[in-house]
């Protein structure tokens, strides 16, 4: 089993992804922000996107907030061309932080800018402290596939600062898991398929044995293995 990883400018952020990936022996090939497009997915199993920076507000036609940073023209196309390929292609996709991001607009959804100006949200905190992830409880949306693999999942970290706009959720996307201020940490697709999953959290830099990690990552492997190479 092979999945295709997606990573920003610098080839040590997907390090990480790899090393956790590899927790259950799954191989990973990255590609880079506008790197050559596979020709065929008959060699991969599931696409993850991954963290970063943050999406281009112009393409959910929104203008650019002063806090919205970090922007890469490059990685935006190069992720929204795989994630096209891979529905296409009935192949599952995965999202991480920036990747639930991506994966949404990609499907006509909306981004919220800046969580932390949200009224609702209050001192509920989703950025890192220093150098440290924040941690906060989920909430799971009672009857979706998600909540009933993951049913042992009481808490998550957090390092980010922009989110979904649970106003605006792309098409075959629905909301699988909420902050207790109503952020929105995890979605899933509404059909069976394709095989569309992501999340706000960061499961690759907690303890493994956290079921917000390992758990994550076995549903995942279950989920690629369903559809097949």
């Amino acid at each position: 089993m092979k999945w295709l990883l997606t990573r920003g400018r610098k080839y040590g952020s997907a390090q990480r992804y790899e090393a956790w990936l590899a927790r259950l022996d799954i191989q990973s090939t990255v590609i880079q922000p506008g790197g050559h497009l596979p020709g065929t997915l008959i060699n991969y199993s599931a696409l993850l996107l991954t963290g970063g920076g943050d999406v281009n507000p112009m393409l959910y036609g929104a203008k650019r907030a002063p806090e919205t940073a970090d922007i890469d023209d490059r990685r935006d196309q190069t992720e929204l061309n795989l994630i096209g390929m891979f529905i296409s292609a009935g192949k599952p996709v995965f999202a991480v932080c920036r990747g639930i991001q991506i994966l949404n607009v990609a499907l006509r959804g909306r981004l919220i800018q800046h969580v932390p100006g949200l009224p609702a949200v209050g001192d509920e905190e989703h950025r890192k402290i220093g150098d440290t992830d924040s941690m906060h409880g989920l909430d799971l949306v009672k009857d979706t596939r998600f909540a009933a693999a993951l049913e042992s999942i009481r808490d998550v970290n957090s390092a980010h600062h922009q989110s979904l706009d649970p106003d605006f959720v792309g098409n075959n996307l629905r909301v699988a898991a909420r902050s207790p201020s109503g952020v929105v940490e995890a979605v899933e697709s509404v059909e069976t398929s394709p095989v569309l999953l992501g999340v706000q959290w960061h499961p690759e830099r907690m303890p493994f044995e956290h079921p917000a990690s390992s758990g994550l990552l076995r549903y995942m492997q279950e989920l690629a293995s369903r559809i097949g190479g």
